[in-house]
């Protein structure tokens, strides 16, 4: 009865988990998300499969591939994450190349590490590789959560924003704590209790078919793909008057030019709520990410500087404060992803332009 139990609920676990892969598949034309998300969710289905008893003796030589895919889980989950609250954040050949290695490393841990390990004939240099690997996997799933955290503070897209939190709370917690205790498997050679694994089983189910119905619902939405840009979204009059005294403020007041301007701050500043203002900028003026939106209006204020004859013997970092930039390097990179060039090489040729002109 107990392992038909399992059998049961392994094979809706799976199921489940293969659904919401070939939905983050089918989104993968629309989002950067959906091929790590997908390989995330099939890296979790061969967890579950690899991880019933006896499942080397029964898979045979399918064992070896299963393994290398579960033990990628948490690096899929950092893509993930990566790609879903980042835009432009898409997977790399290196990424390829890692989960690879982390592939053929695992596969080494799991099938010929553990065996002699718990033999008692693990040499010193192994124990330590065996280990360390379970460290390694732990940084993917903290740096998979800060991904999700980093530009909760920034970010414009409202439904993205809510679910960053739920991310967190959810897969996060739910993933470290399974890392956590596949890592004192490993230490103390114990095994997780059976009706533990079937209620992380059930909840792996009920996330699996919340996730999918998200999807499903939200197939016209635009946040989980951001070269479809910023939905039409007409404002209220409330909004609409914000609007215009934010556009004001950027003309008149140069509002953007003040170093360390947050959301709250700016929203300060116009009399209105944080909402309000994330809803103005993204919907009013087009921008996903209150940072880009800084960029945008300092980096064309940069320009106007750098372009003067009577400035030319300016230093960079001083038209960088002058716009509200803490750093000369922050300044460069947000320059030239918008230019295409330097701050320097564009003085060099806006100037070197008006010369010739003359």
């Amino acid at each position: 009865m107990t392992e038909s139990l399992d059998i049961v609920f392994r094979t809706l676990t799976v199921a489940s988990t293969g659904l919401l892969a070939g939905l983050l598949l089918a989104a993968g034309r629309r989002s950067p998300a959906g091929p790590p998300g997908a390989l995330f969710c099939l890296a979790v289905a061969a967890f579950f499969v690899t991880s019933s008893r006896g499942s080397a003796a029964t898979l045979g030589p399918w064992v070896y591939p299963l393994t290398a895919l579960c033990v990628t889980k948490v690096v899929w989950f950092w893509l993930f994450a990566r790609a879903l609250f980042n835009d432009g954040a898409g997977l790399r050949r290196g990424h390829l190349v890692g989960a690879g290695a982390i592939a053929i490393i695992g596969t080494w841990q799991q099938l010929i590490f553990l065996p002699h390990f718990r033999a008692g004939h693990a040499a010193v240099w192994e124990a330590v590789a065996g280990f360390g690997l379970d460290v390694v996997l732990l940084v993917f799933v903290l740096s998979g959560l800060y991904e999700a955290k980093r530009d909760l503070s920034v970010d414009l897209v409202e439904r993205r924003r809510n679910l960053r939190l739920g991310f967190i709370l959810v897969t996060g917690v739910s993933l470290t704590g399974t890392q956590g205790v596949q890592s004192l498997n490993l230490l103390f050679d114990s095994s997780t209790p059976m009706q533990a694994t079937w209620v992380n089983m059930s909840l792996v189910i009920v996330g699996c078919v919340v996730a999918a119905w998200f999807l499903l619902h939200l197939r016209t939405e635009s946040w989980i793909d951001p070269a479809r840009g910023v939905p039409k979204v007409p404002l209220n009059r409330v909004e609409a008057a914000v609007l215009a005294r934010l556009r004001h403020s950027l003309v008149n007041d140069r509002i953007h030019l003040q170093q360390g301007l947050t959301v709250g701050e700016l929203a300060g500043q116009l009399g209105t709520g944080e909402h309000v203002v994330r809803r103005v900028i993204n919907h009013g003026m087009g921008h996903r990410n209150f940072n880009d939106f800084l960029h945008e209006w300092r980096i064309r204020e940069a320009c106007d500087e750098l372009a003067r004859p009577e400035q030319a013997r300016e230093s960079v970092l001083s038209v960088a404060m002058k716009v509200g930039y803490g750093s000369i390097g922050a300044f460069n990179r947000a320059f030239k992803t918008r230019v295409g060039m330097t701050p320097t090489d564009y003085r060099r040729r806006t100037l070197n332009g008006a010369s010739g002109a003359h």
